[in-house]
């Protein structure tokens, strides 16, 4: 009997012991990392920088729980515990240190991000360094994430035993797996053509099946496009392999707008120039670039006027044109009605008789 009353003793002094060391393992971990970050943010508001406010952002929350995890491994070696414990905390160090490099990568994403972003806009060459970036991240990540699942599968000697098993049939499975992902491999492939050749890039402006819009997202599989009036197109990588579609910002941002009119052969043709140059200088939208009205066609009734503008991008473009289309058929209407296209009819009694 008083053995095993010494045995309970000894059993929960020891529970106690092991709770005392994890609570203090804890709660130094929290301290640490308190004053870590403290310091951060004291430098950085006597010396503010974007590194110091992308690391409170999204570094200072999974150091919460890394920190502590840390000094609780550490203390493994005095505590007399059952290795399956030991394998728990190994595989919330993984996980925990895992989601401190994907939180890195989200900080270096936002930090390239604001030294290219200027007033809410980027130059194309600056796009295509983001482009790049965002489909890294992607792959970045996808890459972490199976490693540390991995590593801890790998961890534990169970599951490695059954993973040797598993890989005496690894050709088989390659093989199925190939054939089931088959898709899922072209879209990446695809990725990273588009992410290297860019055929598109973040903020483009496009037309894709009659709808113009935005690229907002390019991911691993999808790219989003965000349409003028904020629906969201979501395509396949692929269909920018298999289809055509205009990009109106390739290779630069500035763009020439058109705006056609059919007017009657005597329409005043230079009192319509004088007034498009004073609608466009009336325009923020205009970039004081391009200005020129034109006769480009004829045919027996009407005679084509092709007015030619440029903006610095296709959203200002497309007002633009819309502007000057409404002024110019004002002005029209207004000062020579006559002029619209009409359709003539010949006396033909007097050249019978």
């Amino acid at each position: 009997m008083n053995i095993n009353l010494l045995n309970t003793s000894v059993t929960l002094e020891s529970w106690i012991t092991y709770s005392l060391v994890i609570i203090g393992c804890i709660l130094l971990g929290l301290f640490l990392q308190w004053i870590i970050f403290s310091l951060i943010k004291l430098s950085n508001k006597r010396k503010p920088t974007v590194l110091k406010v992308q690391l409170l952002q999204h570094i200072k929350t999974p150091t919460i729980f890394l920190i502590p995890i840390l000094f609780i491994f550490s203390s493994l070696s005095f505590l007399n515990i059952n290795a399956i414990w030991g394998k728990v905390i190994e595989s919330l160090i993984i996980i925990n240190f895992s989601w401190l490099l994907i939180a890195s990568i989200n900080a270096v994403e936002e930090i390239i991000k604001q030294k290219f972003t200027v007033n809410n806009n980027t130059i194309v060459k600056e796009r295509k360094v983001l482009t790049q970036l965002r489909f890294m991240k992607s792959l970045t990540i996808v890459i972490i994430i199976t490693l540390a699942i991995a590593t801890i599968l790998w961890n534990i000697p169970s599951v490695r035993k059954l993973g040797t098993t598993i890989l005496t049939s690894a050709g088989v499975i390659g093989i199925i797996a190939g054939v089931a992902a088959q898709k899922s491999i072209a879209n990446l492939i695809t990725g990273f053509q588009i992410a290297f050749t860019q055929p598109i890039k973040i903020d483009d402006e496009v037309v894709i099946e009659g709808e113009f819009g935005t690229v907002e997202d390019i991911t691993l599989t999808y790219v989003v496009i965000k349409t003028w009036d904020w629906r969201r197109l979501v395509l396949p990588l692929n269909y920018f392999n298999d289809h055509a579609f205009v990009n109106w910002t390739f290779n630069s941002q500035e763009l020439i707008g058109t705006v056609f009119f059919q007017v009657d052969y005597m329409f005043p043709i230079e009192e319509m120039r004088i007034k498009l140059l004073e609608v466009l200088k009336s325009d923020i939208l205009w970039d004081k670039n391009i200005a020129e009205l034109l006769v480009t066609n004829t045919d027996a009734n009407t005679m084509e006027l092709r007015a030619t503008f440029s903006a610095e991008n296709a959203s200002n473009i497309w007002s633009l044109r819309c502007n000057v289309r409404e002024k110019l058929i004002d002005f029209i209407q207004k000062n020579h009605p006559n002029t619209f296209p009409k359709t003539r009819f010949a006396d033909l009694s007097k050249t019978l008789k």
